[in-house]
């Protein structure tokens, strides 16, 4: 377990976790719309991906790592956040299947990884980013206790938008 609150729990991946992040999250087109990759094509490749980069080891080697968001109470994966080191700061992003939307887990998740990650000494400096069309990404950020920085355009390619450079927000964490 990385860390755990009430009601969600942060871990890594499981073996059971693949065809419910598959499901509601990887492999949804309306999950991806915001996102610099394509769904995924079936629960394989999910299941890879949690494989390669949600273990103990990955933050430490790979400068990256999926924690699985368990919501306690539904005993379910229901989403993901991605911990990304940068030079001096650790970079959050989030996903939480179109089933479990707007029960507060994404907001709930994100504070409880910035919480972590700033008393597990990995950074001080945490921040996130969201498109700027994705107006629910940007209240959970600021839910969780997010600030917004800046505005920056074409960071990013999206593939579900017809491949268009995007503009995003940026926030740090006010932690």
């Amino acid at each position: 377990m990385v860390t755990v609150s009430e009601r969600i729990a942060l871990r890594h991946y499981r073996h059971e976790d693949g065809a419910s992040i598959f499901e509601s999250y990887t492999g949804n087109l309306e999950s991806a719309k915001y996102l610099a990759r394509l769904p995924h094509i079936n629960i394989e490749q999910t299941e890879r991906m949690l494989q390669k980069i949600s273990t103990p080891e990955s933050l430490m080697y790979a400068g990256k790592c999926v924690w699985v968001i368990e919501a306690i109470t539904e005993g379910a994966a229901v989403g993901m956040v991605t911990v990304v080191r940068t030079d001096e700061s650790m970079a959050v992003h989030f996903g939480v299947g179109i089933p479990y939307r707007g029960r507060g887990y994404a907001a709930e998740a994100l504070e409880l990884a910035a919480n972590h990650l700033i008393e597990a000494r990995w950074s001080r400096n945490i921040s996130s980013f969201t498109d700027v069309e994705n107006v629910a990404a940007q209240a959970t950020l600021l839910k969780a206790g997010f600030v917004f920085t800046e505005r920056v355009n074409g960071f990013y390619q999206a593939p579900q938008l017809n491949g268009e450079y995007r503009d995003v927000f940026r926030y740090r964490f006010r932690g």
